[in-house]
């Protein structure tokens, strides 16, 4: 599965903020330096999980890049902690090891992106920046594992629809683009939710996501008369 970015968030206005979280100094100085090269800003860069916590309190970034293993610490605790404070940065998990089970765990708990360190530092760049403008960004080594469910779960026009939802257009863009009434694009999204037991369109998107069906979705679906 190719990385799976779902494409719904404005453009940034001028430079990404970001707090950094690891307990590796030499992985905090490697993030800091290619970020700031790439005109980011960085807030703080923390190994002490609480201490971030407390300035993530008080300063408003774009983004959280957080290990899931934090000695005595769990990155998941971090993700909580943000949507306990009520913070609106996009918390990406950063991460050595490509465990789908702990992805689908991070992703349920509201992460944006669930990156690998081995990524090369250009490429990580682009990808904390597709997180910080809200997209969902899932490793393709980590996404293809999400699920063991058949792409014919959901069929090709309802891919095409939920794909967009997942890129941030209303059902009237949707009709717009898929030459459909929005009054059917409503009742599609209606069974998609039941075929995915969700209940929002957010939660919608990140189950497929988890359960690998928008593999292509970071492209604009083909146009399709119905």
């Amino acid at each position: 599965m190719a990385e799976t970015p779902a494409t719904g968030g404005a453009p940034l206005r001028g430079a990404p903020s970001v707090v950094l979280i690891d307990d590796h100094e030499l992985v905090l100085d490697g993030l800091r330096r290619a970020l700031e090269r790439a005109g980011w800003t960085v807030s703080g860069a923390f190994t002490d999980p609480e201490q971030a916590l407390r300035h993530l309190a008080n300063n408003e970034v774009d983004v959280v890049v957080v290990d899931l293993r934090l000695g005595r610490h769990s990155g998941l605790t971090v993700l909580e902690a943000v949507r306990a404070l009520g913070l609106s940065a996009s918390v990406a998990v950063l991460t050595s090891y490509a465990d789908s089970s702990a992805a689908s765990e991070a992703l349920r708990a509201g992460a944006r992106g669930f990156l690998l360190k081995d990524t090369g530092s250009a490429e990580l760049v682009d990808r904390l920046r597709a997180v910080a403008a809200g997209d969902l960004v899932v490793d393709g080594r980590v996404a293809q594992t999400l699920g063991a469910a058949e792409e014919e779960v959901l069929t090709a026009q309802e891919i095409a629809i939920l794909g967009a939802v997942a890129r941030g257009l209303t059902n009237r863009q949707i009709g717009a683009e898929l030459y459909l009434s929005h009054y059917t694009v409503k009742e599609y999204l209606a069974r998609i939710m039941r075929k995915l037991d969700t209940r929002r369109r957010a939660e919608t998107v990140v189950r497929a996501v988890e359960m690998g069906l928008l593999r292509d979705h970071g492209r604009p679906p083909a146009r399709e008369r119905p």
